[in-house]
């Protein structure tokens, strides 16, 4: 091999090698969308969301070719968070029902406050997904809306001060001492209360015809969640909670529903109500609940 091949493969290598799949990859946050949400909040940045699953080839291209494109990457981490939600998971499956996912993959663009700028129901290329990031990467799209909490300064732990000994003498009588009064012990301060979903509930229970609507607000996969989430959303809305109870990979689900109206358009109403409270929901036919 001529050197002159040679110095030519020792210039190009760390370009291919920089450009390669694998040699960078956006670093899709690990968290909730609402740690996301008070996240992009705090630093007034925006935020997308790729829904996904396994079974997805799409999803599969875009993992090895679209997010791993070194401008989009270096992009994303000046720009967003980008976070992924796998639709087969528990909260995956309800996120799914609440932004009406139909297609694979598909892409949510959120601002700093949590609003839907754009979605994209398509697998896109490097280039396509950076020109969309930069269009939305907006002055008006990154307004912080929370404060960060502040950094408590941290203690000192000093050496407890001994006294300093004095030299013995001799002591002289004193009168016997008087007691001090006795006192009425005071009360332990009350602690803080954990939900666990353990504990006493006030339930009732009666079977719920399969018709009508209501507005759903999540999929449980533990019974004692749905328990905390029922009392809550009852003393909050004043309506009726219907629960769900169905099989999803094998697994029992919950879903948990507020509400129950005789036609959509009431049911619409309600869940423009209760998503203004700052719950994210979505509107069920009862009747495809059996």
């Amino acid at each position: 091999m001529s050197k002159r091949i040679i110095l030519l493969i020792m210039m190009i290598a760390p370009i291919w090698m920089s450009n390669s799949p694998g040699a960078v990859k956006v670093d899709f946050f690990k968290g909730s969308l609402n740690v996301v949400k008070n996240k992009a909040a705090t630093e007034g940045k925006l935020y997308f969301v790729d829904f996904v699953a396994s079974w997805c080839m799409p999803c599969r291209w875009m993992d090895e070719t679209t997010f791993t494109d070194p401008a989009l990457v270096k992009y994303v981490e000046d720009n967003y968070i980008p976070v992924k939600v796998d639709i087969d998971d528990f909260d995956g499956y309800a996120y799914k029902q609440v932004y009406g996912i139909k297609l694979l993959p598909s892409i949510l663009i959120f601002n700093s406050k949590g609003e839907i700028v754009d979605r994209y129901e398509e697998s896109l290329p490097p280039s396509k997904l950076l020109a969309i990031l930069k269009k939305h990467n907006t002055a008006a799209n990154r307004v912080k809306t929370k404060t960060a909490a502040p950094v408590a300064k941290p203690t000192v732990n000093r050496p407890k001060l001994e006294p300093t000994p004095t030299p013995a003498t001799k002591p002289k009588p004193t009168a016997k001492p008087t007691p001090p009064p006795a006192t009425k012990p005071s009360k332990p301060a009350a602690s803080t209360v954990v939900s666990t979903g353990e504990g006493l509930y006030r339930f009732k229970v009666s079977r719920q015809a399969s018709k009508g609507y209501s507005v759903q607000v999540g999929v449980f996969g533990d019974y004692g969640n749905v328990l905390i989430e029922a009392a809550k959303l009852e003393k909050k809305f004043k309506e009726p909670v219907l629960v769900h109870i169905a099989q999803l990979n094998g697994k029992k689900v919950y879903r948990v529903m507020i509400g129950e109206f005789s036609n959509p358009s009431s049911a619409t109403e309600f869940r423009t109500y209760v998503k203004n409270s700052g719950t994210d929901c979505i509107v069920k036919d009862l009747s495809t609940m059996k």
